[in-house]
C-alpha cells in the first residue's frame, strides 16, 4: 500500500498510468459510485432535465427542486437500523449527498467490529469516534464526496469537522460512535425529535 507505486509518465499523444511494484494493485470501488452519479448528472443536465432524483444507495444527487419552490428531503440514516430509521433530514436542490457508514459493510468477531474502511498501516478496520458522515456539496462532485466521506471515516470527528469546513460549498453531518450528531456550520439539517 503506498499511493507513490501509482504514477503517471504523460506523453504527448497518450495519457496512462505505470504501477512500479507489480504485486500493487489499483481499486477504485471508494468514489466508483460518487463517478457513475457525476456522470448520470452531467448526462441528465445536459438533456435539459429540470427535476431529478439520482439514489445509488449512499449516493443521491438531486437535480432542481421536488416541486415548485418545495426541496427534496433526503433522510439520513441512523446507524446499525434496518434502513427505515432515520435520525433527520436533509432539504436538497441541486446538491450532491453521500452517506458512509462503518456499519454498512462489517461483523463483529469476538467482540470487535470488522468494518470495510481499512487502516493502510495495519490493514484492519480503521478505529475512529465516527459511525457515519454524510458529506454535502454541488452538482458535479459525488466522486469527491465518497473520497470525502472515507476520509472523516477515518480521522474522526474533530479533524473530518475541521476538513470540511476549510473546504467551500461543502458541508457534512457526522454521527459519532457515541449516538451524537455534529454538524460543519452550514449544514442544513433538520433532526427528528
Amino acid at each position: 500500500i503506498d499511493y507513490h507505486n501509482l504514477q503517471f509518465p504523460h506523453e504527448e499523444d497518450q495519457a496512462y498510468a505505470v504501477l512500479t511494484n507489480p504485486l500493487a494493485e489499483v481499486d477504485l470501488g471508494g468514489i466508483a459510485k460518487g463517478y457513475i452519479a457525476d456522470k448520470v448528472t452531467e448526462y441528465l443536465v445536459d438533456q435539459d432535465v429540470e427535476r431529478a432524483i439520482i439514489n445509488l444507495g449512499g449516493n443521491i444527487v438531486t437535480i432542481g427542486n421536488k416541486a415548485e419552490n418545495t426541496p427534496w428531503t433526503i433522510g439520513v440514516e441512523k446507524p446499525y437500523t434496518d434502513r427505515r430509521d432515520v435520525v433527520g433530514s436533509i432539504p436538497a436542490e441541486n446538491l450532491t449527498i453521500v452517506t458512509s457508514g462503518v456499519y454498512e459493510r462489517c461483523f463483529t468477531e469476538n467482540g470487535v467490529l470488522y468494518h470495510h474502511i481499512l487502516d493502510p498501516k495495519t490493514g484492519y478496520s480503521c478505529a475512529s469516534d465516527v459511525d457515519s458522515v454524510t458529506i454535502c456539496a454541488p452538482l458535479g462532485y459525488s466522486a469527491d464526496c465518497d473520497a470525502l466521506s472515507t476520509i472523516c471515516l477515518m480521522i474522526g470527528v474533530d479533524e473530518g469537522l475541521k476538513l470540511i469546513e476549510s473546504i467551500d460549498g461543502v458541508e457534512a453531518a457526522f454521527i459519532g460512535t457515541d449516538g451524537q450528531m455534529s454538524l460543519t456550520s452550514g449544514m442544513k439539517f433538520t433532526p427528528i425529535e
